[in-house]
């Protein structure tokens, strides 16, 4: 079976494609919000992950789930921030309690980022979804978007 048989599935549902186009667009922002810093990063851009992503479905509970996605993939950059955390641990940190203390912690920490990123790309699609509910009379009524 080749790999693209079977993400056939994925891009035909709607709420994955809407989380792909927003997760995707948001990456490159991400990830040069993080570069310039070098110690930060910022979920401004998994928020208009969120918004676009809200705004290209029309149903709710899609929305949701689209958010979602979009949400983990515009994060995803975050993950160079754990890869430092990870460094540190493994070569500037005595090994005992300590280090055991900070994997806990970098674990916690990467729970939290992803999860601050799926709710700030769901506030994203509210307004996203309210966007679409506001400018549905600009849309010519054969365009289903």
């Amino acid at each position: 079976m080749s790999p693209a048989l079977s993400l056939r599935p994925l891009l035909e549902d709607e709420s994955w494609r809407a989380g792909l186009v927003g997760g995707v667009a948001a990456v490159p922002f991400t990830t040069a919000a993080y570069l310039r810093t070098g110690s930060e990063v910022t979920l401004g851009p998994v928020f208009v992950a969120g918004l676009i992503a809200g705004y290209l479905v029309a149903d709710p509970p899609a929305r949701s789930r689209a958010a979602n996605r979009a949400g983990v993939i515009g994060a995803l950059p975050g993950l160079w921030l754990v890869s430092d955390g990870v460094f540190f641990i493994a070569t500037g940190m005595e090994s005992g309690p300590a280090r055991m203390a900070a994997v806990v912690v970098l674990t916690l920490f990467t729970a939290l980022l992803f999860g601050l990123a799926v709710a700030v790309a769901a506030v994203g699609a509210r307004v996203g979804g309210w966007l679409r509910a506001k400018t549905s009379w600009l849309r010519p009524a054969g365009l289903a978007l």
